[in-house]
């Protein structure tokens, strides 16, 4: 009986087609066989549960191949993005809070590094008058307000300059300042009631210093009809006799 049975599996087929059961004896091929058959559904099952893996939150491109870590990134990004806004209370409120007062200090940064390169531009663009009319010798006031006046249309910013220069002339001339001329505008109206000036040309001559401040050392235009009123106003000053 044995012996019928073992011809009739060395005559038999292989139960199951694989290519490593050729170098195996039938009895071997059948046990493979079976073993084989067994772990299939398993596999089977295993492969059946991938696409409701993929299906999770984040798992999105892990059926695909050759995703790139940008890919990777945006992906991981939207899901951040989503878990922050999809939270409820407390949650939310902190998460909010941290992506506010991040975005409020970069907007500061940025604020603060403008402004700080603003002047530095402002500051080599501009140098102060008392530097640059250090290096000059200033001629009679009426000859700086021509000047002025002839730059009027052509160069506002300089017609202030030279109508400046008229004033400081003029006070130069009756003693109310030094000829040095190495102090700000705003030391100098200081020191005019010290040097014997009368008080109404110190309540005069204050608000010109300080608007040819503002004027000439912004990076805005000079407008024509500003510059106009300012030598108008020098000349008030500069003609009344001493």
């Amino acid at each position: 009986m044995i012996a019928l049975l073992v011809a009739a599996l060395l005559g038999a087929e292989p139960p199951c087609e694989h290519p490593g059961l050729s170098s195996l004896q039938p009895a071997q091929q059948v046990a493979a066989c079976q073993l084989l058959a067994s772990q299939a559904p398993a596999e089977r099952l295993e492969r059946a549960a991938l696409p409701a893996i993929y299906a999770r939150r984040g798992f999105e491109t892990a059926a695909q191949r050759n995703t790139g870590a940008l890919q990777a990134f945006l992906a991981q990004l939207r899901v951040w993005f989503e878990s922050l806004f999809g939270s409820s209370g407390a949650e939310t409120y902190s998460n909010v809070t941290r992506v506010l007062v991040l975005a409020v200090a970069l907007a500061t940064g940025a604020t603060v590094t403008l402004r700080v390169l603003a002047r530095r531009r402002r500051v080599q663009a501009a140098p102060t008058t008392q530097r640059t009319a250090s290096s000059l010798q200033l001629d009679d006031p009426g000859v700086h307000c021509a000047r002025a006046e002839h730059l009027l249309t052509t160069d506002p910013r300089a017609a202030i300059r030279e109508a400046l220069l008229s004033l400081l002339s003029s006070l130069e001339r009756r003693r109310f300042a030094r000829p040095d001329r190495v102090k700000t505008n705003r030391e100098l109206a200081a020191e005019l009631p010290t040097r014997g000036a009368p008080p109404e040309l110190v309540a005069a001559v204050a608000p010109l210093f300080s608007w040819f401040d503002r004027a000439f050392y912004s990076l805005d235009a000079v407008r024509p009809d500003d510059a106009r009123r300012f030598l108008d106003d020098v000349r008030k000053l500069t003609e009344q006799p001493s």
